[in-house]
């Protein structure tokens, strides 16, 4: 059994195996849990038998099914878990998200490479997204993909910015409608309250209207990165 400390929330996890502890070692805190959450052997094996491979262990589908489990309980925190990468500079987090395959990753590792230790990886792949007295902020988790990228932080989001594989580097402010449908296919939806799924449709909401949305068609390059950081480094 460990507590950790995410989004600013206190998180009892029922572990049954050692990797989860590990993982999450650098959230682990001592503060009284506010909620609890386990992953049944049956969940596992159901985790086990939709595996890509089964050389994975059990502890980490363990880790996927507790994630969520946590997922299902964020709406009540405002907060909601997201598919992407987070990269902050000066404390301004940017958010970027596409469908798997795309290269948000690559487009990560051109900011490390661009701009060195000026930037970071806040998470690099299922962060917590929650709103702080209106304010959206990025959050990091355990959970930073295969990458490994991530640190225990939460940071205000300043931008999301939709990737599109393309010949030429472009960066191109977009409209609430049309960022809708893209956010929406990357965030977890609850589904074991209809409440909870009513205020995680809420809470995407509000982020569209408080930050600015942007769609980046980029190839593989190191420039993308100095494109996407010229445009964006203008947001008040």
């Amino acid at each position: 059994m460990i507590t950790i400390s995410i989004a600013g929330i206190n998180i009892g996890i029922d572990n049954k195996y050692a990797y989860l502890e590990d993982m999450a070692r650098d959230y682990i805190t001592d503060k009284a849990a506010e909620f609890t959450v386990c992953a049944t052997e049956g969940e596992i094996d159901a985790q086990m038998v939709q595996a890509p491979s089964s050389r994975l262990s059990r502890g980490y589908l363990e880790s996927l099914s507790v994630y969520r489990h946590i997922a299902e309980k964020l709406p009540e925190y405002d907060a909601f878990l997201f598919h992407g990468c987070v990269i902050v500079h000066q404390h301004r987090a940017y958010v970027f998200t596409a469908k798997s395959g795309v290269g948000k990753t690559t487009h990560a590792r051109n900011w490390l490479a661009e701009f060195g230790n000026e930037v970071h990886i806040l998470n690099g792949d299922k962060p917590i997204i929650r709103i702080i007295d209106g304010v959206p902020y990025a959050c990091g988790t355990p959970w930073q993909g295969k990458e490994n990228y991530g640190v225990n932080e939460i940071c205000e989001i300043k931008a999301f910015v939709f990737i599109e594989r393309d010949k030429e580097n472009k960066i191109v402010r977009i409209g609430e409608s049309e960022a809708l449908l893209k956010i929406m296919n990357q965030i977890y939806l609850p589904t074991k309250s209809a409440a909870a799924l009513s205020a995680t449709m809420k809470n995407a909401d509000k982020i569209l209207k408080s930050t600015s949305l942007f769609s980046l068609h980029c190839n593989p390059e190191r420039e993308s990165a100095r494109v996407a950081f010229d445009e964006l480094k203008r947001i008040n």
